[in-house]
């Protein structure tokens, strides 16, 4: 892409980093008013359409949320939620995997409990919109070139949505979102679109069947299964890492 399309692009990725910034510097927490849209404009240096679009993309990463009528603000966790848009990170893969686990508890808790949920109240209109959902993912995994691409938690999200509580899936949305960030950053991709196919298949067959033990069963080994490629990583990573510090034989 290049030209002015490019250009675009750019700039709102800079006035995103200069958000981002910005909330560190001012240590803010979450809940925390950000300064006015032409306060931050004009503290930035940025045009307010650079900022709009730039606010839009961190609110819809769970990063800010914007009250029409009342202002912005700070809608996080904690801090740790920023790392993948700042790439601090980004040298330290063993630290970015073992954040990946952490990351699988929590889908553990979330998931677990919301696909019993979903066995029980999901709609033959939902059942359908998921079916679509993961034919046009897989689809969209295997590149031309060969390459597969990065997967996220799609899939989950949408299950949970179905549910209808909006504090549960804001919750697992950021999750996804940070999930994604942190596997890019270190060019991952914890199962492959095959068994990440077939184990979403297993799930979607267990809620036509309206079976919420074999429901959680199917999203159990469906997790369990990520869990151990992540652990495998972790185990590779230090036994490279314990490689690296033992020195050379003298010649």
């Amino acid at each position: 892409m290049t030209g002015p399309k490019r250009e675009k692009v750019i700039l709102h990725e800079v006035t995103t980093q200069k958000i981002l910034r910005l909330i560190k510097e001012q240590k803010l927490r979450q809940g925390d008013k950000l300064p006015t849209e032409r306060a931050l404009a004009q503290t930035l240096g940025v045009s307010r359409t650079s900022l709009r679009e730039a606010l839009q993309s961190l609110e819809a990463n769970g990063i800010l949320h914007i009250r029409h009528g009342s202002g912005i603000y700070l809608d996080l966790y904690d801090n740790s939620m920023l790392n993948p848009y700042d790439g601090a990170d980004e040298e330290n893969h063993l630290e970015v995997l073992a954040t990946i686990h952490q990351m699988m508890e929590a889908r553990m808790m979330i998931e677990l409990y919301c696909i019993r949920q979903a066995a029980v109240s999901i709609t033959p209109e939902q059942l359908e919109q998921l079916r679509q959902h993961e034919e046009n993912e897989y689809r969209r995994l295997y590149l031309r070139d060969g390459a597969v691409a990065a997967p996220g938690l799609d899939f989950e999200q949408l299950i949970i949505n179905f549910l209808g509580n909006p504090i549960i899936s804001n919750s697992h949305k950021r999750l996804n979102s940070s999930w994604k960030s942190y596997l890019a950053t270190i060019n991952a991709v914890v199962l492959s679109p095959d068994q990440r196919h077939k184990h979403h298949l297993a799930i979607i067959r267990a809620l036509e069947e309206r079976n919420p033990t074999k429901a959680e069963k199917a999203m159990f080994n469906h997790l369990h299964k990520s869990e151990a490629s992540i652990n495998t990583l972790l185990a590779q990573y230090k036994g490279t890492r314990r490689e690296q510090r033992v020195a050379p034989p003298l010649e």
